[in-house]
């Protein structure tokens, strides 16, 4: 199911979705993010109720570069019922605009 699909930036981005199921699922993130400066770890955390769950980051070694993270899955319990994703930068160096996109795939 997805939850987010070529999501414009600048982080952070929200929204909200009714999961379908009570039990174990995965979340799958991916998208891009840059940094100002070199040789830097950057990355998108992923926030579920307002609580971090995870991230998917790439360390880029140029800056002012739009770097794709390494998509993440990541394991999570969900409850029936309305929840809110919130995408933030993983690191301070991480920078993000209206030319990076996010993606939020629930596979259950």
């Amino acid at each position: 199911m997805s939850i987010l699909n070529q999501a414009k930036g600048a982080l952070p981005v929200s929204t909200t979705f009714d999961a379908p199921l009570d039990g174990p699922a995965c979340l799958v993130l991916s998208g891009s993010v840059w940094s100002g400066t070199v040789n830097q770890m950057i990355g998108v955390g992923l926030e579920l109720d307002g609580k971090a769950i995870g991230s998917a980051s790439i360390f880029s070694n140029l800056n002012s570069t739009h770097r794709a993270v390494v998509p993440s899955y990541i394991p999570i319990n969900l409850t029936f019922g309305a929840h809110k994703i919130t995408l933030v930068p993983s690191t301070t160096a991480t920078i993000s605009d209206f030319n990076d996109f996010y993606d939020v795939v629930l596979i259950y």
